[in-house]
């Protein structure tokens, strides 16, 4: 097995997930070729990690939509000679490209939908577990062992120097401690309120001379804005003026990270900052952040929802984000800065 093909989950935060799945594989297989498949969007999780060779764009909105887009996967598929694939969602379009594409060992899941495409199939374990955890079963169909290790994340030398320029330039009068706050989420009921983000920053400015940050996409900027809004002194605002590599670089510098769940908060476990998880309708049993737990915080109040995931609460934000109070946050916030004192 020297030539193995690993087809990547959707979103960006799993494919971070992935990265232990991919640490076992090149621990037990350090001379193979490893390739990724995913969608574009995802590429920069992987971008420089040392357990992947290739990165190989699953690009379903033109070049392989339709079937003469599969088709034409396929084909690119065959052409690289792969000796066997792990594909780590259950998908009967992906699952039927690796089977055209001739793949001989084909792993996955076990499912009525795809399964039959498979050479290898692993239940999928009823019991709640990490997604990340939830991957390492697929090694075991090949004789591979695996290991529950946390998030890889790359920051090159230049990334990092980028960012120090970048923070020195807009810190040049603070002394305090950077604190990022993420108030994004792809789902708005994941989303902690912005006055409440607002209040936290101004109490950690007061008490701590804090530096805060609001960091976000393209799309996070009217969200960033208003909690830069709510605040009564200043705080910088990134959202929208980074590319997600850059925003990781200056995370990476912060002194701690106060996130949603969403992808930025598995960025910075990866980084091995300090954390508070906001959660509310999803279960940080199976979406948590796996950083350094002496150095993570969850604030997660699950009775408020019968149901955890909970994909359908009534309006936004849902009852578990309006539970956790700025005093509760507030109080994690501290603990985790007095660690790093």
């Amino acid at each position: 097995m020297n030539r193995i093909l690993v087809v990547l989950p959707n979103w960006f935060g799993e494919t971070l997930f992935v990265t232990p799945f991919l640490r076992s594989l090149r621990r037990q297989r350090p001379g193979a070729y490893i390739a990724a498949l995913g969608w574009p969007r995802c590429h920069d999780v992987l971008q420089h990690n040392p357990h992947v060779d290739a990165l190989l764009p699953l690009d379903e909105h033109e070049a392989h939509r339709g079937l003469r887009g599969l088709l034409r996967l396929a084909r690119e598929l065959r052409a690289q000679r792969f000796d066997a694939a792990f594909i780590l969602r259950k998908s009967l379009t992906r699952s039927l490209v690796l089977a055209m594409a001739g793949i001989p060992v084909r792993v996955g899941f076990a499912n009525a939908k795809s399964g039959w495409l498979l050479t290898h199939r692993v239940p999928a374990s009823r019991l709640p577990q990490h997604k990340a955890i939830s991957y390492l079963p697929l090694l075991g169909a090949l004789g591979l062992s695996a290991m529950a290790t946390p998030y890889d994340w790359t920051v090159t030398e230049e990334e990092r120097h980028e960012a120090q320029a970048r923070l020195n330039e807009l810190m040049a009068d603070w002394s305090g401690p950077l604190v990022v706050l993420h108030p994004g989420a792809n789902w708005p009921h994941k989303r902690w309120m912005p006055q409440r983000f607002g209040q936290l920053g101004d109490r950690l400015i007061e008490t701590h001379h804090a530096q805060i940050v609001i960091t976000g996409s393209p799309d996070d900027v009217p969200l960033a804005r208003e909690v830069a809004g709510q605040m009564r002194h200043p705080a910088v605002v990134l959202a929208g003026a980074t590319t997600l590599r850059q925003m990781a670089a200056c995370l990476e510098q912060a002194r701690l990270v106060v996130s949603n769940d969403t992808g930025v908060l598995h960025i910075a476990a990866a980084l091995r900052r300090p954390v508070v998880a906001l959660y509310g309708p999803t279960s940080p049993i199976l979406t948590g952040p796996l950083g350094d737990p002496q150095r993570t915080i969850v604030l997660h109040h699950a009775q408020c929802c019968p149901r955890i995931p909970c994909y359908e609460p009534d309006r936004p934000p849902h009852p578990g984000m309006r539970t956790i109070s700025v005093d509760e946050v507030y109080a994690a916030v501290c603990k985790l800065l007095e660690q790093r004192a």
